[in-house]
């Protein structure tokens, strides 16, 4: 039940039931938890992304990020006494089939669509003619439309609108909002079927009123290319591109200055020495364009929040600074969250721009992709913004509604927040991932800091969670009429553990990662005061802390607690994966389990009792389910690991799991977001299913050239629009 390969990812559909390893399966769990994942591409088969292809040639997309794949849902059914069922399924969407279908990896050189192919290029998949690849692979939010018996599912992506998805077949139902409801995410100049939209990977449903919130938001052309204008790239031929700048990259590298460097770049792109010159009407107006970048035919700076019920079109509402200004987000909008009488907007720390979307556009040559990471990747923040939506100011669309800005000293990726807000007072539990970056990946001529070696390949693609502080847990407290984040009650958590007992040093917030608590995003209750909340901590380990990443975050003048020269002594001593409880009240960890060497935990998920337990809190009474990766040492099978899923009773995790679960056919890379919901029955069809051929269509009609059009639309008649009828 091992597999060869430490992110070996399955793409085939399961219909199983588990079988225990060790342990014995609870009679009292409850419910469904459904897992979302990244699982390769429609070329890869999986995952890992090989080396070469079957006929030797170099596979375009080896070291692509393992978040950079077509979503993988995992649907784990509790309902059974002593069992456990899993079904899985690729989440198919229109781009999908667009993908698979032009990929000339799958049916050749003279597929007439192979020219406008779908490409990894970062941690995007992207296309001149098509657009942006909605993978759908991050995260799921369960909700109710007025009237309904059972909760729904949606399933999210950073970079594209929602989908709903039925939770018994796992096939996609329908995108919410039409195409042209969304602002799209690039400059307005392409016209393509499969816009990027800037949106959040976690929209959020408040069962008390019926609405889901998300938001999408703009920048302007500049802000979007950051440092320089590489998407210049989709215009020209890329092979003539990757020669010429493979001659050029080694003139840069002996100017003194990376500012020089930056203009040599971007001359480089803006006076097309890029390619031959290309003449025509089309030549000139793409010339004009790029030399009225920030201009009146670039994208605004600008957040809008969406609200909906179920209706065919959301509302929108612009969201601006108290002071009338437009919101700048220099980062993204990863999460949201929300009150009873708030929402909350976040600006987190999670770079998701084009300058990293498109900073790997020759992935097998080394040269160039080393060349442009170092050109193009910048830090992180240290700090990240909030932004407080009053919600009875959520009334007339046609109106803007003012945000307060509450800026957090430490950097920010996820947070949720108390429903109860007395007088006001807000209550925002926090994850700090300091000097981290989760945008970033392990490239496969990436060196270790603390010994010079080469990375291990086995890890090429994952995030770069060799951090470069410790990480912090948060409860921030906010006064939002008085405009005051009350520091005396606020408290940021950060443990190193005893690093000297590398086994079990105790709880600690080394690469604090995703956490969980009972009847978190549920669909049908608020949570008033979040009780306990089951952390991850992803540890330390000295392979995975690379070069890059060090000196992109080793600046003394970051706001830090250790200094980089620490980091790495306590990155020497390493520290295990661990799953631990915080006591929100007195923010100290209760309860913890460090797991073994060579051990990752990847997804966590509480599972509420379905017994009443009057000598347990509510808040422990329950498992949590996680997802688990380790290296199989039996037999000496030091190459081979294993997939399986662990869990643990919430109200004592250090006793360790009280089950494990495996099956020959559970392969999983890299797992994300979870939710657990009491049912998951096939679910009637909405009346907001939109018409997939009139809404990609009606994004058809303007794309500008008509022979791209006309080829577009074949691909969408023939191997796209019969899969939705």
């Amino acid at each position: 039940m091992s597999h060869p390969h430490l992110l070996t990812q399955t793409r085939k559909a399961l219909d199983v039931e588990l079988k225990v390893k060790e342990g014995e399966i609870p009679q009292d769990l409850s419910g469904f938890v459904f897992i979302n994942s990244g699982a390769g591409t429609v070329n890869s088969g999986g995952l890992p992304y090989p080396k070469t292809l079957p006929n030797g040639e170099s596979n375009k997309e080896f070291g692509s990020p393992v978040i950079n794949g077509d979503g993988y849902m995992y649907r784990f059914d509790l309902t059974d006494a002593g069992k456990v069922k899993l079904k899985t399924s690729i989440l198919k969407t229109p781009c999908y089939y667009a993908d698979r279908a032009s990929s000339p990896e799958l049916s050749g050189a003279d597929n007439p669509w192979a020219d406008i192919a779908f490409k990894n290029k970062g941690i995007a998949r992207m296309s001149n003619k098509l657009g942006t690849r909605n993978q759908l692979n991050t995260a799921i939010t369960p909700f109710r439309r007025p009237g309904d018996k059972q909760s729904r599912l949606l399933a999210t992506f950073d970079a594209g609108r929602p989908f709903e998805f039925d939770p018994d077949s796992l096939k996609l139902i329908t995108p919410i909002g039409e195409n042209k409801f969304w602002r799209a995410g690039t400059p307005p100049f392409l016209t393509n079927p499969f816009p990027m939209v800037l949106t959040s990977a976690h929209p959020v449903y408040d069962p008390e009123t019926q609405e889901v919130f998300s938001v999408n938001f703009t920048k302007t052309t500049k802000a979007l290319l950051s440092a320089t204008e590489i998407f210049h790239l989709i215009f020209d031929e890329e092979a003539d591109i990757e020669r010429r700048l493979e001659e050029r990259i080694e003139e840069w590298k002996e100017l003194e200055s990376k500012e020089q460097v930056v203009q040599e770049v971007n001359d480089f792109f803006y006076t097309h020495k890029a390619a031959p010159k290309k003449n025509g009407f089309w030549a000139w107006l793409k010339r004009i364009y790029w030399n009225l970048i920030g201009s009146k035919f670039s994208n605004e700076n600008a957040v809008y929040l969406v609200k909906w019920k179920g209706e065919k079109t959301p509302e929108t509402f612009k969201i601006v600074n108290e002071d009338g200004s437009a919101i700048e987000i220099e980062h993204n909008m990863h999460q949201i969250g929300f009150s009873k009488d708030y929402v909350l907007l976040a600006d987190t720390n999670f770079k998701f721009t084009l300058d990293v979307m498109q900073n790997n556009p020759f992935p097998n040559n080394q040269k160039i992709d080393e060349f442009l990471r170092d050109l193009l990747d910048g830090e992180q923040n240290d700090y990240s913004s909030l932004y407080i939506i009053h919600r009875k100011d959520l009334v007339d669309p046609k109106k803007e509604v003012k945000a307060h800005k509450v800026v957090l000293p430490v950097e920010t990726v996820h947070f949720s927040a108390n429903y109860d807000n007395p007088d006001g007072v807000l209550t925002v539990h926090t994850a700090h991932n300091c000097s981290a970056c989760p945008a970033e990946w392990i490239r496969y001529y990436d060196t270790r800091k603390c010994d010079d070696q080469p990375i291990d390949l086995q890890k090429v693609g994952l995030i770069a969670v060799g951090e470069m502080d410790i990480s912090k847990i948060g409860k921030v407290i906010i006064d939002v009429p008085n405009r005051d984040v009350w520091e005396n009650k606020s408290k940021f958590l950060h443990l190193t553990g005893d690093l000297d007992h590398p086994t079990d040093p105790g709880p600690h917030t080394w690469a604090i990662g995703l956490y969980t608590y009972r009847d978190m995003l549920s669909p049908d209750k608020n949570v008033g005061e979040i009780k306990h909340i089951f952390w991850q901590a992803y540890g330390l380990q000295d392979d995975m802390l690379t070069n890059f990443m060090y000196n992109l975050y080793k600046d003394p003048k970051r706001n830090r607690t250790y200094q980089a020269e620490q980091i790495l002594e306590f990155t020497s001593k390493g520290a295990p994966f661990i799953l631990q409880t915080v006591d929100t009240d007195s923010m100290n960890v209760t309860d913890h389990y460090s797991f073994p060497k060579d051990t990752y935990m990847w997804s966590l998920q509480f599972v509420p009792s379905r017994n009443e337990n009057s000598d347990i809190p509510e808040s422990l009474n329950g498992y949590v389910l996680t997802t688990v990766i380790g290296k199989d040492n039996s037999d000496n099978h030091t190459d081979s690991y294993f997939s399986e899923i662990w869990l643990f009773d919430a109200n004592n995790l250090k006793k360790g799991p009280v089950v494990k679960l495996e099956h020959e056919e559970l392969q999983f890379a890299f797992t994300i977001h979870s939710v657990w919901v009491a049912e998951a029955q096939e679910v009637d069809e909405p009346p907001y299913k939109l018409d997939i051929r009139k809404d990609y269509n009606e994004q058809i009609k303007h794309i500008r050239r008509r022979r791209i059009r006309r080829k577009v639309q074949s691909l969408m008649n023939q191997h796209v629009y019969p899969h939705f009828r």
